[in-house]
């Protein structure tokens, strides 16, 4: 990883190697040293860089009678009949590249059932060390959610992704909790300062306000696709009609009389599939015939590799024309793996001073193909009702069409109950937009916005 780190950042840009000590784990008695630590790297880009120092507490007792009075950061130490004898004084110090953190209790609260989930502490040193409120942090593989789970009650805005449908519904449920809990204290925040004599002048909170007070999922790539390479150039042979060809250590297959490349979906196709196309050919001085390149998208940076490649069969230093099929935009072949995104009927009425908002129903084909894929019946027996799709609901009774605010979340605590589907809330004085958010099991989310 740091070779890694190395290449993207520059060796020169890596300021601590910080040693996460974790002092409640139990040793194995090998035969070789435990290990009781993990390694984090702190890298930069650039010469300027967020750095907040953590202050861990220290306890020093010092030995001398006792001459001075109490104050607020002292404390007395008395002997066995009672009597003070000596002061202790608390303080604190800059931690350093040692941090002592417990890892989490396997029974603990905090606890979802990851095997990698780091401890909230831990997390939050490394946020509170390397941001400012507001800022925003990104975590690439969420996991658990920790991350982000952290970032939030710390105030920062956060992106948080992940490949597994499975953390991103995990993640979904902590987060949703804690705004649950976030809007909660605002409120009585909010009744606190109305009942003050002084307007809540006076009641200062120390408590960090959330950046945000509501998130989305955005699905920015077909999960789908994240199959193995030897599935994908089957599939996509099929979708294109091309004859495969076992014996040839390169090309896949053959349509017509073109020799046909498949590049691995989980890359777009760059310069360096071009080279290697390019040397391949050249190996084979005598293979003529043109070629078809199948990929879901081309980075840019092909289109002069491209452009020159042209310039050379026309000039006649090469015989291979070069075609692509772009699996994603392609007029004849374009949709190779559509998707059709999940849908809901919900309904809405004012009654008085309050809103019964109903939904009647709701599908998500993704589920329901996967369920009709499996043979046994008893899965597809489960789809009858549709609560059994739905991972959660959340609903903003005054939408203004930017930010979603949630006022009430139906977030079943057990895995075997189910969304309600019938909610009332108190209705906001005049028309307003009701926004009803459904996320299914898969992570995927339908807004549906009705007037009332």
């Amino acid at each position: 990883m740091r070779c890694l780190l190395d290449e993207v950042f520059g060796p020169e840009h890596c300021r601590n190697e910080i040693v996460w000590f974790y002092e409640n784990k139990l040793g194995t008695g090998g035969n070789t040293f435990d290990s009781f630590h993990d390694t984090l790297l702190v890298y930069t880009k650039g010469l300027r860089w967020t750095h907040n120092s953590i202050r861990i507490p220290v306890k020093v007792i010092k030995m001398q009678p006792v001459t001075q009075k109490i104050d607020g950061d002292r404390v007395w130490l008395r002997d066995d009949d009672g009597k003070r004898l000596y002061q202790e004084s608390r303080a604190d110090r800059a931690a350093g590249d040692v941090w002592t953190v417990p890892i989490i209790n396997p029974v603990g609260n905090e606890r979802v059932g990851y095997p990698t989930q780091k401890p909230e502490d831990l997390i939050e040193w490394v946020i509170k060390a390397s941001s400012n409120p507001d800022a925003l942090v990104l975590d690439c593989f969420i996991g658990s959610g920790t991350t982000a789970v952290v970032a939030q009650k710390l105030g920062r805005r956060w992106i948080a992704c992940d490949i597994n449908k499975g953390a991103i519904q995990t993640t979904s449920k902590r987060l949703q909790a804690i705004i649950r809990d976030q809007l909660a204290e605002q409120k009585k925040a909010q009744e606190k300062a109305k009942g003050d004599l002084f307007g809540g002048e006076g009641a200062e909170s120390n408590a960090i306000e959330p950046a945000a007070l509501s998130f989305r999922v955005h699905r920015v790539n077909d999960y789908d696709l994240a199959i193995q390479h030897n599935e994908a150039v089957a599939l996509a042979c099929e979708h294109i009609g091309v004859t495969r060809t076992k014996t040839d250590a390169y090309f896949d297959g053959l349509q017509g009389k073109r020799l046909v490349k498949i590049i691995p979906f989980n890359h777009p196709l760059s310069p360096t599939d071009l080279e290697q196309l390019k040397g391949e050919l050249a190996a084979r001085a005598n293979e003529e015939r043109d070629i078809l390149l199948v990929c879901l998208g081309k980075e840019l940076a092909c289109e002069p590799w491209l452009t020159e490649w042209g310039r050379l069969r026309k000039r006649g230093d090469v015989p291979n024309k070069i075609e692509i099929i772009e699996l994603r935009t392609d007029p004849k072949y374009g949709k190779f793996m559509t998707h059709t995104p999940a849908s809901a009927k919900v309904n809405v009425k004012r009654k008085k001073n309050e809103l019964e908002i109903t939904i009647d129903d709701f599908t998500s084909p993704t589920i329901v193909e996967r369920l009709d894929s499996q043979d046994n019946p008893i899965f597809k027996a489960q789809v009858t009702d549709w609560r059994f799709m739905v991972d959660c609901v959340m609903i903003d009774p005054a939408y203004d069409g930017q930010v979603f605010n949630i006022a009430l979340t139906d977030l079943p605590e057990k895995k075997t109950d189910l969304v309600s589907g019938s909610y009332t809330l108190p209705a906001p004085e005049g028309e307003t937009t009701v926004a009803v958010k459904i996320i299914d099991m898969l992570g995927e989310e339908v807004l549906v916005t009705l007037e009332a």
